[in-house]
């Protein structure tokens, strides 16, 4: 049984393509989210999206002053990455002409905290980031690689993360691994 409905998606892709073609304005996009700081490193934040509002709260653990109200700023934007991506993917399954019975996704990262606390000779951000993306498919490896690669060219995020650090992937489909570019210094 398929996860994604792939008519439904491509359906919806082509209409906001032509939308997109008829009318430039209709894809300028300008998100926003409001935050405040409720306490030491604390954050709340939230916006409004579909008529309805979100809220959120980012903190650090209590040994960085924080109060773990919730989780931090890393794992939101290791979030943020994964969702788009996921969706990106699924929306490239018929293009691709891949049925996904389950698809998951891992995003690890390095960080060196030395840098964000001021060692010059550490940089502040994530040196590199993996998408480890498991999918189960009785489609063929390679329907589920160009499902990949599809959602690889659109993802907003994704694209945002690879203009900014390496990104390596390994994609292992019904378990077994098809593509990976890790090198091996980073296992």
């Amino acid at each position: 049984m398929s996860l994604i409905d792939r008519d439904k998606l491509r359906k919806n892709y082509e209409s906001v393509v032509a939308r997109l073609r008829a009318d430039d304005a209709m894809g300028l996009m300008k998100p926003y989210v409001s935050a405040h700081l409720i306490e030491d490193v604390s954050v709340g934040l939230s916006f409004e999206q579909y008529g309805r509002d979100f809220t959120f709260y980012g903190d650090e653990a209590a040994d960085r002053g924080g109060h773990e109200r919730g989780p931090s700023p890393m794992r939101y934007f290791l979030s943020g990455i994964a969702f788009c991506m996921l969706g990106w993917y699924a929306k490239g399954s018929d293009f691709a002409d891949c049925d996904v019975e389950a698809m998951e996704m891992d995003i690890r990262s390095f960080l060196d905290m030395r840098g964000e606390h001021g060692f010059e000779s550490d940089p502040v951000h994530p040196q590199w980031l993996v998408f480890d993306i498991r999918v189960t498919s009785s489609s063929s490896p390679e329907s589920v690689l160009a499902m990949v690669d599809w959602g690889d060219e659109r993802c907003p995020l994704g694209a945002f993360a690879r203009r900014a650090v390496p990104v390596y992937e390994i994609v292992t489909h019904n378990d077994t691994i098809i593509r990976d570019t890790v090198p091996a210094d980073l296992e």
